[in-house]
């Protein structure tokens, strides 16, 4: 019995991960296409994309570590 809900609440846990990684995907390939079309560079919007692509690698080596994938 407890096992189960172990489970259950690992699975949430993942689904939630992955849910935040697909955000954060989104919003650095919008971060990147900014910083690519702008001709006015700005320091903000480099610290800010670096700082999602932080957020980003990290969860993904959690993914990793978890062994987690979208796929059941």
């Amino acid at each position: 019995m407890f096992f189960r809900k172990k489970r259950k609440v690992r699975r949430k846990g993942d689904e939630r991960l992955l849910e935040e990684i697909d955000g954060l995907k989104e919003s650095l390939d919008q971060q990147k296409a900014m910083l690519a079309h702008s001709s006015d560079y700005q320091d903000h919007l480099l610290y800010k994309s670096k700082l999602t692509e932080a957020k980003y690698l990290f969860l993904l080596k959690e993914i990793r570590h978890r062994r987690t994938s979208k796929i059941r």
